[in-house]
């Protein structure tokens, strides 16, 4: 089903491609962009493709075996343009405009695909392009184009269908608020993920927080979950000592932080702690028990009643 947000983007984004071919023709009116109509086809380019809208029972039939990720992130719609650079069905460009729910369903889905070493770019909240694939991410949307090829003149396509797509959209730019629980010293920038569901691998932890950090001693991953109450909190915590019990090893009780928790040796996390706070949980594992930094975590964390 189209939403008039999202398919305003994408009537405003093919506009747009009129600069890359014309620049300098005049503006696109907006009054001729009209809901629900095909968008006008800038000088040399057409739509060979689309608008094409997918909702979530539909969006298998375009992501296949991508779209459970999408779903566990919140995704609500999708809808998908396919651009076409003269006469060449080779030379094009395809945009995905993803309404995902919420703020956390948009930076998660972007977080959880963004490859290394990427160029960064200025759309919106965050945004890359990496060779002929790119993507954006504002409020609760995530945009994602890809150019056919790495021919100069559809990529430049691809980036200025990009940039005024995420432009068009109402949306923060700002990163989510509760990555502040997350301090900064040692923090290695841009590790910062959420996991929408079955946080390392545990269907009793509702997804959450997770940041690398870099330390003289090792490194460590931090992370934190909130749960329904502060039972279900404790419920998890006893749960994750009775999976060390059997697959690792316990060691310590932990008194001193938070609501308390244990310290424990896992053969694929290494060495790390676990403690509830109220009704979250925080840990970090790895190179080495971090108990000041889960500390830092646990003062940072939200006051839930």
């Amino acid at each position: 089903m189209k939403t008039a947000s999202l398919l305003s983007v994408i009537l405003v984004a093919v506009a747009a491609l009129a600069g890359c071919g014309a620049a300098g023709k005049g503006d696109v009116r907006s009054d001729v962009l009209l809901e629900g109509q095909p968008p006008p086809a800038p000088p040399g380019w057409s739509i060979s493709e689309g608008p094409t809208s997918y909702d979530s029972e539909t969006l298998f039939e375009y992501l296949n075996g991508g779209a459970p990720l999408y779903l566990e992130y919140g995704f609500k719609s999708l809808t998908q343009t396919r651009y076409q650079l003269g006469d060449d069905p080779f030379a094009s460009v395809t945009l995905d405009v993803y309404d995902m729910g919420s703020e956390l369903g948009a930076f998660g889905i972007y977080r959880s695909i963004l490859p290394p070493g990427p160029d960064l770019m200025s759309w919106g909240a965050e945004a890359y392009r990496s060779a002929t694939v790119a993507a954006a991410w504002k409020g609760s949307v995530y945009v994602h184009g890809e150019a056919d090829d790495d021919r100069s003149e559809l990529v430049e396509g691809l980036d200025h269908v990009m940039g005024l797509a995420v432009e068009a959209i109402a949306g923060s730019e700002s990163l989510p608020s509760m990555l502040d629980v997350l301090p900064r010293e040692g923090l290695r920038v841009g590790s910062e993920r959420y996991l929408a569901a079955n946080l390392f691998g545990h269907a009793f932890l509702p997804g959450g927080f997770v940041a690398d950090y870099e330390f003289d001693g090792g490194n460590v991953e931090v992370f934190f979950s909130r749960l329904g109450s502060a039972a279900e909190a404790e419920e998890a915590l006893e749960r994750l000592r009775a999976h060390e019990e059997q697959w690792g090893e316990v060691g310590e009780n932990i008194d001193d932080l938070g609501d308390g928790g244990f310290s424990f040796i896992d053969p694929g996390l290494g060495e790390g702690l676990v403690v509830r706070s109220g009704v979250y949980v925080v840990g970090v594992h790895g190179g080495g028990r971090g108990d000041d930094i889960v500390r830092d975590v646990v003062s940072r964390l939200p006051n839930v009643g």
